[in-house]
């Protein structure tokens, strides 16, 4: 059985933070520090992480003294019936402000008393091709997750990215929907008109399948040329990208602050590794929060003014079993 952290036992004590992570293709990494607030991540080297908007960064500071415990408390869980009544809302509203697409999350709330490093052993072993990681932070909490989607890899000026959007079954071999097309092209779109903005050499792929445990998405990869000064502008301007925010995004994100009871903390925000020379930053899906033996996973749905409720619901069951099939 694994027990996190209780800021409320432990207010006085200062302990400092496991970070354990691996890379596609690498081996795995295990770190004990501290997390700080970073007012220049361009200047960081190593592991950051940051709040779905982006707006607070935190970067791991391995062999650093540790950190005081904060109050955490756990999110807002909804029923089926609460979100799909909230659905019907935010999709009239999608309507009526001429949004094409916006994200809405939820959190799901399940017991768990299995061990946390066994738990994330399965994740590496279950899912070789996603950035998997757990940290234990006296001041942020204590996650896990495994995501499949690369928000930005740069290596000595050459990057990659992908377009990751629309969501089924891996098992349903229908065509792909009208509603996930175009889903997956609004994202295409404005990955594209960023790297155009910002970086040179810009080459797209054609569309493809990726298959992330027991879903699948649709995905387009780029590749691109880019100076090391402009790293950072870059990743503000693709994140957060319109596959976990919407599209038009500020008008996005207002209606999903409108409508969401729960703060999405972690979730959908960076992760990953950062370096002058090499960065190598995800997109905080497929993710969970640990918390007195309840783990809360935030997943999402992408809606547009056409989308149906249950289906959406039945999309965030679907992804949540990435990390629920795994629990003993």
């Amino acid at each position: 059985m694994h027990r996190s952290f209780n800021s409320n036992d432990c207010a006085a004590l200062v302990v400092q933070s496991t970070l354990i992570y691996r890379l596609p293709g690498s081996p795995v990494v295990e770190k004990k520090g501290r997390f700080s607030r970073l007012d220049d991540p361009g200047a960081f080297e190593g592991f950051i992480v940051s709040d779905f908007e982006g707006n607070h960064l935190y970067g791991f500071y391995e062999g650093a003294s540790g950190e005081e415990f904060a109050a955490i408390e756990p999110p807002v869980v909804i029923s089926k019936s609460e979100y799909c009544d909230m659905a019907n809302e935010f999709i009239h509203y999608l309507q009526d402000h001429s949004i094409d697409k916006a994200i809405l999350s939820r959190v799901k709330q399940v017991d768990f008393t299995s061990n946390l490093p066994t738990f994330f052993a399965k994740l590496v072993e279950k899912y070789p091709n996603a950035f998997c990681y757990y940290f234990e932070s006296p001041s942020l909490g204590t996650w896990i997750g495994a995501t499949p989607e690369t928000l930005v890899k740069i290596e000595a000026g050459r990057g990659a990215t992908m377009s990751l959007a629309g969501t089924k079954p891996v098992a349903d071999t229908t065509d792909w929907g009208v509603k996930e097309m175009h889903e997956q092209q609004l994202v295409t779109d404005f990955i594209r008109r960023q790297l155009i903005e910002t970086c040179k050499h810009v080459h797209e792929s054609e569309r493809e399948e990726l298959i992330a445990g027991p879903v699948k998405h649709l995905v387009h990869y780029f590749t691109f040329e880019i100076t090391a000064s402009v790293r950072w502008e870059l990743i503000r301007k693709l994140h957060p990208t319109p596959a976990v925010s919407g599209f038009p995004r500020e008008k996005a994100l207002e209606c999903i602050a409108g409508f969401e009871a729960h703060d999405r903390k972690f979730y959908a925000g960076i992760i990953g590794l950062t370096g002058l020379n090499s960065t190598r930053l995800f997109v905080n899906l497929r993710s969970a929060q640990l918390l007195q033996d309840q783990l809360y996973l935030y997943v999402g749905g992408g809606f547009t003014q056409q989308s149906d409720p249950i289906a959406e619901w039945d999309e965030t069951e679907n992804k949540a079993k990435t990390l629920l099939n795994l629990i003993d």
